[in-house]
C-alpha cells in the first residue's frame, strides 16, 4: 500500500523521517506517562531515540512489505499524534486494523478526528474493504473516538493483547467502506 502525504485543514500526516527524531523523542519524553496505559511495557521500557529506530525500521517494513501505513501527524511542524493501518492483507480479505495515539499536549483539540478520518478516506480508496479498531474498554476517549468514527461494535476480545505488561481485553470495533461517511 502506498504512504502518499495526507493532509487536512490543519493537519499533515506522513511517514516519519529520520530529520523527525528531536519531534519524537519530545513527544515519548513529555508523554511516556500518558501512552503508559495503551502501550506494550518494551515500548515503554526503551528510550525515545531507540524507540525511533524502532519505529523507522517498522515503517521500512511496513513499505517493504506493503502490509501497513503508519502516520505522523503534524500541526505547524510539531509531532501531534500517530495514525496506522496495520496487518493489511489484500486479496479476498482486504482488511487492516486501524490505531491512533494523540501526544499529551494536542489531546481535546479534535486531531484523532482529523487524522483518524483521513487515515479511513486512504485505506478505502486504496482499495481495503474493512477496518477494524480493538480498543482496550477503559480507554474512553478511543472508544468515544471509534463511535464517533462510525465505527461499529463487534464483540469483545479477553485477552486481546498484552499492553502495559498485562493481557487486555479489547471491544472489536469495524468499518466496511461502504459504511465509512466522512
Amino acid at each position: 500500500m502506498k504512504h502518499p502525504t495526507l493532509t487536512t485543514d490543519r493537519l499533515t500526516l506522513r511517514p516519519l523521517g529520520v530529520s523527525d527524531r528531536a519531534e519524537f523523542v519530545r513527544v515519548w519524553t513529555d508523554g511516556r506517562e500518558h501512552f503508559r496505559p495503551w502501550f506494550p511495557a518494551e515500548h515503554l521500557s526503551m528510550r525515545p531515540d531507540r524507540l525511533f529506530d524502532d519505529w523507522l525500521n517498522r515503517l521500512a517494513a511496513t513499505k517493504r512489505d506493503r502490509n501497513g501505513l503508519r502516520y505522523a501527524a503534524f500541526e505547524n511542524g510539531g509531532l501531534v499524534g500517530f495514525f496506522h493501518i496495520a496487518n493489511i492483507v489484500m486479496g479476498p480479505l482486504r482488511s487492516g486494523y486501524a490505531s491512533w495515539n494523540v501526544a499529551a499536549d494536542a489531546i481535546g483539540r479534535g486531531i484523532a478526528v482529523e487524522a483518524t478520518t483521513a487515515l479511513l478516506r486512504h485505506g478505502f480508496a486504496s482499495g481495503l474493504h474493512r477496518i477494524q479498531a480493538n480498543v482496550i474498554p477503559s480507554n474512553k476517549p478511543s472508544m468515544r473516538l471509534a463511535e464517533r468514527l462510525g465505527f461499529r461494535r463487534e464483540g469483545l476480545a479477553k485477552k486481546y493483547l498484552q499492553i502495559a505488561g498485562h493481557w487486555q481485553d479489547h471491544v472489536m470495533f469495524a468499518m466496511l467502506a461502504e459504511e465509512f461517511s466522512p
